[in-house]
């Protein structure tokens, strides 16, 4: 299932693929509308009993026409393209690449871009075929009536298309698209089997040092997209055996190193099956990998709270959304480290991403670049005692007063005036407050 998301994933992010589609289907409608359209809509081949508002012009000006239609369509493509580029350019400067992402992998601008393109190609294939020796039966009326139906409708989809990109660029806009999508990956992955394993209930006991592993490496390089840790089970099922996997999704690895560790039971023909398992690539994805999203939201508070930028409000938007996603992780269960089979014998045992490990990574950052913003660090309490309140005693909940104790360094350490670093004191003292508890 991850794979399949994995490569759903990267269909998304072809730009091309729905207006290839859409240009195909243009090609097809070309096809019928010359071979069936004069008999369908007129009846006798565009004669007086066509249709009113079917084209009725001779073969010169249907030429004329659609020769204008799509001279028209391929400038206005070519502007919107190149302008989209330009303003898209500018808004990646501030608000990262993710924006570029999240404009090749919308759905609603693939439709527009490859309406005009489809539409281009539907009026070349029609004025092909007008033959002007043939008089008024060498021109498919419904064909033309057809091609300036799909020019009026290009100019509708063009300002939805201007109007789609203009809101596409604002950071508010922006942070809520990826905040929505971290929110799916994270409930995706946490409460719908994330291992792709049977994973009961972790055996605490488990002891590992009295088995003898060997280790091998992946060879390749590149992140780790997808770990399928059900072919796993089954190969360590088969020999009875356990296999550790010193890898996660969202790791960079290199081409050789010590990536899984097998039991000596498990014979050398079966390394190249568990190699297979994994699918590595030029980039992180979200199929697998819980901090993908969030080291995405960070990078636009960062970016936002530059000296170049000097944006706080959208670093607080990001806080804002950032803590949200943390609800989601730290009241739920994450991923099991050991994976067992339907008997409950511990098969796999899995790198997973730590608790302290994630709320670090939500947070460091943009403490780091707000220190010395007292709105910033106001807003990282103001969310961490948000956190705290929802959590019991345990590791959550330590991470998050770790965190705290890291922010009350920042504010004292931090250029503040003397005022400003009391208000941030308070509300790191009123949100450990919160979660003063026996940890």
């Amino acid at each position: 299932m991850d794979r399949i998301r994995n490569f759903l994933s990267h269909l998304r992010e072809q730009l091309w693929l729905v207006p290839v589609a859409l240009t195909v289907a243009a090609m097809l409608v070309a096809v019928f509308m010359l071979s069936f359209g004069s008999r369908i809509f007129s009846g006798d081949g565009g004669g007086e009993g066509a249709a009113w508002w079917l084209y009725g012009g001779g073969p010169e000006s249907a030429r004329t026409l659609l020769s204008s239609l799509l001279s028209g369509l391929m400038t206005m493509t070519s502007l919107v393209i190149s302008m989209t580029f330009v303003i898209l350019t500018l808004a990646a400067s501030q608000l990262g690449p993710r924006l570029i992402s999240m404009f090749v992998s919308d759905r609603e601008i693939q439709a527009v871009l490859g309406l005009f393109i489809g539409t281009i190609v539907y009026i070349i294939a029609i004025l092909r075929s007008v033959d002007e020796n043939l008089g008024g039966d060498g021109v498919p009326h419904a064909a033309v009536t057809l091609a300036s139906l799909l020019t009026l409708i290009c100019l509708f989809a063009l300002l939805f298309y201007i109007h789609k990109i203009a809101r596409s660029i604002i950071a508010d806009n922006v942070v809520e698209a990826v905040s929505q999508g971290l929110r799916k990956d994270v409930r995706s992955i946490l409460h719908s089997g994330g291992a792709a394993a049977s994973s009961a209930a972790e055996p605490p006991d488990f002891d590992r040092t009295g088995i003898a592993f060997r280790s091998i490496s992946l060879e390749q390089q590149g992140y780790i997209q997808v770990v399928k840790y059900s072919r796993l089970v089954e190969i360590a099922c088969e020999n009875d055996a356990v296999i550790v996997v010193n890898v996660r999704p969202g790791h960079h690895i290199i081409h050789h190193g010590d990536h899984v560790q097998l039991s000596a039971k498990i014979p050398a023909d079966c390394d190249k099956a568990i190699r297979k398992a994994f699918v590595i690539g030029r980039n992180r994805t979200a199929a697998q990998d819980l901090e993908h999203g969030i080291r995405q939201l960070v990078e636009i508070a960062v970016r936002a709270l530059s000296p170049g930028i000097n944006d706080p409000f959208t670093a607080i938007a990001v806080i804002d959304r950032l803590t949200a996603a943390l609800e989601e992780i730290l009241t739920g269960r994450l991923q099991p480290e050991l994976i067992t089979d339907a008997q409950g014998r511990v098969r796999v045992i899995a790198d997973r991403s730590e608790i302290a490990g994630i709320v670090d990574m939500a947070f460091d950052a943009i403490r780091q670049a707000g220190a010395d913003n007292p709105a910033i660090l106001i807003r990282i309490a103001d969310s961490l005692g948000t956190l705290a309140r929802l959590l019991t005693p345990g590791e959550a909940l330590r991470a998050v007063l770790g965190q705290l104790a890291k922010l009350h360094e920042s504010a004292q350490m931090g250029r503040l005036v003397s005022m400003d670093r009391e208000d941030v004191i308070a509300r790191i003292a009123a949100a450990r407050g919160i979660g003063r508890v026996s940890v």
